[in-house]
């Protein structure tokens, strides 16, 4: 079967990134099976980790330019994706594609419309809650774009894919509840160090892009109330991103530069966190949240905000950590000092977090995927034979 991801870039610092290397990987090894990812521009360095995947640039870089109008803009975008939609249907044409996945932004509103001689199924994968580019927006004014953006896609373009794949049962059970063609295949494990925690390091832990709607600065200011009654705990930070100056002079004002480090990024973050002995997250939006589930994967506990999306399908409230009411900061901290104070707790619910996490291993998912590619490639090629006879 011929596979093709077709993605911005692959650059191993997002969570959408290191997905799409993990399960193509993955895809790669069943006998059979031939992967590509697409990008449409790349950093220089490509990432390491790919194995048996061939990744091919199309070289349509968007967004060169700076200080345009919003028309000029607009414009810019409307011109490189025409360029950007013909390089590609030539690219697959040659390559004869059995399945094609959007995993990325900058092809998802015409991917399904290239004319194909091979007639892929296309699948269309969902990473992000529909509303986080109008949430992550910081006036109403530039909400106004991803607006027009959302209503353009999901009342419209969405509609063309052959099959939309959604990460939670709670995500479909909201706006997807109706929809046929909506399936829930989860996020694998995409750090798996085999690694267990013990649980005895006075070590809390969290990572990911250091961006305003993961929120580190409320997470900043819940530690600095944790510090005060448990002052022998350090937070660590890891991830790198544009609110990094911001969250090191908070970190400094409050002077808590012994009690909070901002460590930056790492490739092995199952390792470090098998360091750890508690996660703690305060993102204000979460489709699925991946480094929770890694967390979970070396069996610490979690202590996350209930935001929107699907964290309560990843965290199991009272089980394998706790649910926090959204910006609840003081109950944040009781639940976090619970963890600290109560050892036989902590390690009790970091042991249920392990065992959660393990059905979510790439083999399970990936066994997943199989199954819904051949299915709708039988389903669609079925019809067509119909047809012609």
């Amino acid at each position: 079967m011929n596979i093709v991801y077709c993605t911005d870039i692959v650059y191993e610092l997002s969570g959408v990134d290191f997905t799409t290397i993990t399960k193509a990987n993955a895809l790669a090894e069943i006998p059979g099976n031939r992967v590509w990812i697409v990008v449409s521009g790349n950093p220089k360095s490509l990432v390491h980790r790919l194995k048996r995947v061939s990744v091919i640039e199309v070289s349509v870089q968007y967004y060169t330019k700076d200080n345009q109008g919003l028309f000029a803009a607009l414009w810019d975008i409307y011109k490189k994706r025409k360029i950007h939609k013909k390089r590609l249907e030539i690219l697959l044409e040659n390559i004869a594609p059995d399945i094609v996945i959007a995993s990325g932004v900058l092809m998802k509103y015409f991917l399904p419309s290239l004319k194909l001689s091979s007639n892929p199924v296309f699948i269309r994968e969902l990473h992000s809650n529909r509303n986080y580019s109008i949430q992550a927006a910081s006036s109403w004014t530039g909400k106004m774009i991803p607006l027009a953006g959302y209503i353009y896609d999901y009342y419209w373009k969405i509609h063309q894919y052959d099959q939309i794949v959604v990460l939670t049962e709670n995500e479909k059970q909201g706006w997807w509840k109706y929809w046929k063609k909506v399936v829930v295949i989860p996020n694998p494990i995409t750090h798996w160090s085999g690694r267990v925690s013990e649980g005895n390091a006075k070590v809390a832990i969290t990572g990911g892009r250091l961006a305003k709607m993961k929120n580190f600065s409320g997470l900043i200011n819940i530690w600095e109330k944790v510090s005060r009654r448990h002052p022998d705990w350090i937070l660590q930070i890891w991830g790198v991103g544009e609110t990094q100056k911001e969250l090191e002079n908070q970190i400094e004002e409050k002077n808590l530069s012994e009690h909070v480090l901002l460590n930056g990024y790492t490739g092995e973050m199952g390792v470090e966190m098998s360091k750890a002995s508690l996660f703690v997250f305060t993102s204000l939006s979460e489709s699925f949240s991946l480094v929770t589930l890694e967390a979970m994967s070396v069996g610490i506990p979690a202590v996350v905000y209930n935001c929107p999306g699907g964290i309560s399908y990843v965290v199991k409230d009272n089980v394998t950590g706790f649910l926090v009411p959204m910006n609840d900061e003081d109950a944040f901290v009781e639940k976090v000092c619970t963890l600290i104070e109560d050892e036989e707790l902590r390690k009790k619910m970091g042991q249920a977090a392990l065992a959660e996490s393990k059905q979510y291993s790439i083999d399970k998912i990936t066994h997943r995927w199989m199954d819904l590619f051949q299915e709708l490639v039988a389903k669609k090629h079925g019809k067509e034979k119909k047809c012609i006879v």
